[in-house]
């Protein structure tokens, strides 16, 4: 959200206060595309008749939120790509993602007028910089970019060395990303996928069970920060859409997930008085509930996402109509002690103390996010007509490249099966099929960014020319898990970890 759109939002809480009665500022219709600058204004007034008879305003002051705890050394930062609150909210059974919604400030948020690509918005969120400034435009890797934008890691390592900064991801690009920069992450643990694990659930709990362990061994004599990343809900809504069962059964398995790592946190508190972890809960777009391509559209199921903090300075069980994805940087740099860069889009959510205050009751909670959400429209057309072309070009030479990596994999399984003549057909054919691709990246790159140059995109460039590699990352193995926590032999170790059944924690 730009300064103006901020400052709106900020004007309509404070007149949340006013007499009964008071006439929302803007009218929107969900089903039409509405002005962009009204969308922050609308999802606040969706929320006033709500508050007039349930709510209680906000107390805590400004002063308190800004300053962290000097004991708040801890952040885990969880995202889970491609998800849609709405569609938590209206199943019961997402337990554990109610309960750390109660226990925290949340933003029902929207990345209306931004692209709506994985890559794009992660970046945004690692580095507290919008895509439309740093270039990113698909999802396509691209190391230099955090030379010039460096990551929350960068920042943390640059500021303090003695930060322990570890990823743990089943997405390549994400601990490329934490790897990337001059000083990387400290530890940075890829999950690939689980041979046979066609709905990711199973590679989904490796990521949780690699992030129970981290928590448990935590060193609480040095400050932490934990990044844990689950890719399998979106990898389900491409499978099968946003609104099938599938999906929800995604969903029901990270929340199996976040249950039993917040059982680890509250473990570890408990084990070491007087230090706590700030958690941040935070999703890059939503998902289209047909199945197709998914996302990378302007359709509020698309541009929905969400931001949830629990931690010192952030009241339980509240709603927050500013924060964005973009303010994560932000906020754990402050945490941490680290100055906010002056370049940064983000701001800290510890200086975003406009909240909206349901009472305490749940159904109040759970209908005020579902009004807000239900509020959520399009951008102008013109935006709209902008991001879907920017989303059409810069996808083709990440869909090409993909295409090639199919075919030229193909040629090297044929070239190692040691058939007479065709195998050395298909080893000699592999060079000029990776030239191909390598010039057909040049050619539809060259066309997507220009395109997201005329769209908005001010960190678009033609250069570097050629494709940068691909990742090349060391799968870690889920198994070691087992050799650093003792999980069913140690009476310490919360029961979830041993592989019990899904329940609530």
């Amino acid at each position: 959200m730009d300064p103006v759109l901020r400052g709106a939002a900020s004007g309509e809480a404070a007149e949340l206060a006013s007499a009964a009665g008071d006439q929302p500022l803007v009218e929107t219709n969900p089903e039409a595309p509405p002005l962009q600058a009204a969308v922050a204004v609308a999802a606040l007034a969706a929320v006033r008749d709500e508050l007039e008879r349930n709510t209680l305003r906000r107390t805590t002051s400004a002063q308190a939120v800004t300053t962290a705890s000097v004991q708040t050394k801890n952040v885990l930062l969880i995202g889970v790509d491609g998800t849609n609150l709405s569609r938590v909210l209206a199943d019961p059974a997402n337990a554990n993602f109610f309960q750390l919604i109660q226990q925290s400030s949340t933003a029902p948020s929207s990345i209306v007028g931004h692209t709506t690509i994985s890559n794009p918005s992660w970046s945004s969120i690692l580095t507290g910089v919008w895509g439309e400034r740093t270039g990113v435009i698909n999802n396509i890797f691209t190391p230099w970019t955090y030379d010039k934008w460096p990551t929350i890691f960068n920042q943390l390592e640059d500021h303090d060395p003695s930060i322990q900064t570890t990823t743990i991801a089943n997405w390549d690009v994400i601990a490329a990303i934490a790897g990337a920069g001059s000083t990387p992450a400290d530890d940075i643990r890829y999950i690939a996928q689980v041979p046979g694990d066609t709905n990711w659930m199973l590679t989904d709990d490796a990521v949780g069970d690699v992030t129970e362990s981290v928590i448990l061994g935590a060193d609480p004599n040095v400050a932490n920060f934990v990044f844990s990343y689950f890719v399998g809900v979106d990898e389900v809504g491409h499978m099968y859409g946003g609104a099938s069962q599938q999906y929800k059964d995604a969903l029901l398995n990270f929340d199996r997930n976040l249950g039993e790592i917040m059982a680890d946190v509250a473990a570890w508190e408990a084990a070491n008085p007087g230090e706590t972890w700030t958690v941040i809960m935070v999703t890059d777009h939503g998902h289209q509930p047909q199945r197709g391509l998914g996302h990378g559209f302007q359709s509020p199921d698309e541009t929905g996402t969400f931001v949830v903090v629990r931690g010192d300075g952030f009241d339980a069980g509240t709603v927050n109509l500013q924060y964005e994805i973009v303010d994560v940087t932000p906020t754990v740099a402050t945490i941490f002690g680290v100055p906010v860069r002056p370049n940064s889009d983000g701001t800290s959510m510890t200086d975003l103390d406009d909240n909206v205050t349901p009472i305490n009751s749940d159904d109040a909670l759970r209908a005020a996010l579902q009004d807000i959400i239900e509020k959520n429209g399009y951008p102008d057309i013109v935006t709209n007509v902008a991001l879907g072309a920017r989303t059409i070009f810069a996808s083709i030479p990440y869909f090409l490249g993909q295409f090639v990596d199919t075919v030229v994999g193909g040629l090297k399984d044929v070239a190692g099966q040691n058939i007479f003549l065709v195998s050395f057909l298909a080893g000699a054919a592999v060079g000029p099929a990776e030239f191909l691709g390598d010039l057909g990246y040049v050619v539809t790159n060259f066309a997507a960014q220009i395109v997201a140059r005329i769209t908005g995109v001010t960190g678009a460039s033609i250069f570097p020319l050629w494709p940068p590699a691909e990742p090349d990352i060391t799968p870690y193995d889920p198994n070691q898990v087992i050799t650093m926590v003792a999980v069913c032999g140690d009476p310490n170790a919360v029961a979830g970890q041993c592989g019990d059944a899904a329940v609530a924690v």
